[in-house]
């Protein structure tokens, strides 16, 4: 039986399941266990009865405070759904960006030394969840849960060319919102807006240049994950949560 990765859950752009990955030795990460995507906020009554169909029992939410404030999380309160909801924030609002337009694997490259106890905490939340699965998300469910989907899938065994695929599923699915971003952008502000989308799209090369800086400057993803405090227990036991038997 063939199951599809990309799940369509009514209104979300950029959901699809970890599973089905091969890994380098051979084996293949499971189904059901996380799943990446957009904003939850998005979900309509039937998006929100599928993501529970599926047997989700667990949501990271990786947004800035101000995020939650305009478009909170459906799942934030305990309203009558059996859904645990976390809200660890990637990014450290008291952090300041580089002065200096970069590319955007070396953006990716910043992000991870300078907000590595934030991404900790997401890897041991990852590690801790409850029975069930676990979806992971931001704003549009790219940069920072495509930095934490590498590194999970990583850890699972799987190859750097696999996930950069995976990553760059990311530009297709979003391309309506983009097209949408750009059809009521006036004219003087069209050629710039198609800058920044040019500048920021999911393609594989930025994703191996993320993944060769990680190696060359950490010895490995494992090896940052360990500095930026993630136990060993905790990765075996991501491992043995992706990896199936």
């Amino acid at each position: 039986m063939i199951i599809e990765r990309t799940l369509a859950w009514d209104a979300l752009l950029n959901a699809r399941d970890l599973g089905g990955l091969p890994t380098r030795d051979g084996g293949e990460t499971r189904f059901g266990v996380v799943v990446r995507s957009d904003n939850l906020l998005h979900l309509t009554a039937a998006g929100r009865a599928a993501l529970l169909d599926y047997g989700i029992r667990n949501v990271i939410d990786l947004r800035l405070p101000f995020e939650l404030e305009d478009e909170p999380d459906p799942f934030a309160t305990r309203d009558g759904h059996p859904v645990t909801y976390r809200n660890i924030s990637f990014i450290d609002p008291a952090a300041e960006r580089p002065p200096e337009r970069v590319t955007l694997a070396e953006d990716y490259a910043g992000m991870l030394r300078r907000f590595r106890p934030q991404v900790g905490a997401v890897m041991t939340a990852v590690a801790e969840a409850g029975e069930g699965g676990s979806v992971i998300h931001c704003a549009a469910g790219k940069d920072r849960t495509g930095l934490i989907v590498a590194l999970l899938l990583s850890v699972a065994g799987v190859g750097a060319g696999a996930i950069a695929d995976d990553y760059a599923l990311t530009a297709d699915a979003l391309r309506p919102r983009e097209e949408r971003w750009l059809a009521e952008a006036p004219d003087d502000e069209r050629a710039a807006r198609e800058a920044d989308l040019a500048w920021g799209r999911a393609r594989p090369e930025v994703m191996l240049e993320l993944l060769a800086h990680v190696d060359a400057t950490y010895g490995g993803v494992v090896d940052y994950l360990r500095w930026a405090r993630v136990s060993d227990a905790e990765l075996a036991r991501i491992r043995g949560r992706l990896v199936a038997s």
